[in-house]
């Protein structure tokens, strides 16, 4: 009879070890192909649309957020589907689509969303293909001749500026023959990082990163990108059309996950012919106006 107190003691802690062991698998963990785990990027070939269909985990035990920030924590989303009310009042459903370190923010709904195509490395988040600057067109982003151009630094201040020079290819989305190209230098400014941010919506979340793209270094501001922890791109602003905001946050499971668009002859692209430069447009290359 004396030993029944040892035997309750040893089961209790067998039963304790069982439990953490279970919450952790469940809570916080990262997956080996979770984008948060990965260090080393790939450059992503034009076209490759790779659907993801994963619902989103709670992310805990994350640590802290300190200068130098990862842009990463703030790029890739967790998959979660939210609401972006635009400034002229139509509306799309955005998330991000995972494949190893190259992501895609979308844009639309479960029947088609146009998409912005990103890739980090250790050092640098780069730039492939964007189908959504409107006019049924499509453009491409490159450096050097290599698709994909470097976009930010990986881990920066802020008050830091990057300057950026790619060459663009403007493509028709019905043909995919060649719009217009040319070689574009902008800068791209962190402004702000803000621990909370409340948008005209109402919607506030944590951890926010502001980001302002100028035609020369320190000159006016154009249009400014704010992306937020675990969610991606949650709201721009163009200095003629005014502010996009995340307006409503979407539980698991309540809406099917967005298609991305696909263009057929996205693969057959024509390669750019020239590096005539070109000035600023009616719309430019990294920017989401609607």
């Amino acid at each position: 009879m004396k030993r029944l107190p040892f035997l309750f003691l040893l089961l209790l802690l067998t039963l304790s070890a069982v439990l953490v062991v279970v919450g952790g698998a469940a809570y916080g963990q990262v997956a080996p192909d979770d984008p948060r785990s990965a260090t080393v990027g790939r450059v992503s070939p034009a076209g490759t649309v790779t659907e993801t269909h994963k619902s989103y985990l709670p992310m805990v035990h994350m640590a802290p957020l300190h200068p130098p920030y990862d842009m990463v924590r703030f790029l890739v989303g967790d998959r979660r589907l939210y609401e972006v009310q635009h400034s002229n009042g139509s509306q799309a459903r955005h998330q991000t689509h995972v494949d190893g370190p190259t992501f895609f923010h979308t844009k639309g709904n479960e029947i088609k969303a146009e998409w912005e195509e990103l890739w980090y490395t250790d050092h640098y988040i780069y730039r492939g293909t964007d189908t959504s600057p409107g006019n049924g067109q499509y453009y491409t982003l490159r450096d050097s001749g290599a698709y994909g151009s470097v976009w930010s630094p990986r881990k920066w201040n802020v008050g830091d500026a990057f300057e950026r020079n790619p060459l663009v290819t403007f493509y028709q989305k019905s043909d995919c023959s060649v719009a217009l190209e040319g070689t574009q230098r902008s800068w791209l400014v962190f402004e702000t990082f803000h621990p909370t941010y409340t948008f005209d919506s109402g919607v506030t979340l944590d951890n926010v990163v502001q980001l302002a793209w100028r035609l020369t270094r320190n000159g006016s501001t154009i249009e400014r990108y704010y992306y937020a922890e675990q969610y991606g791109l949650v709201g721009w602003w163009s200095n003629d059309r005014g502010m996009s905001y995340v307006s409503e946050v979407h539980p698991p499971g309540a809406r099917p996950d967005n298609v991305r668009e696909q263009i057929s002859c996205l693969d057959k692209s024509p390669a750019p012919s020239s590096l005539a430069p070109i000035g600023p447009l009616p719309y430019w290359p990294g920017e989401h106006r609607r």
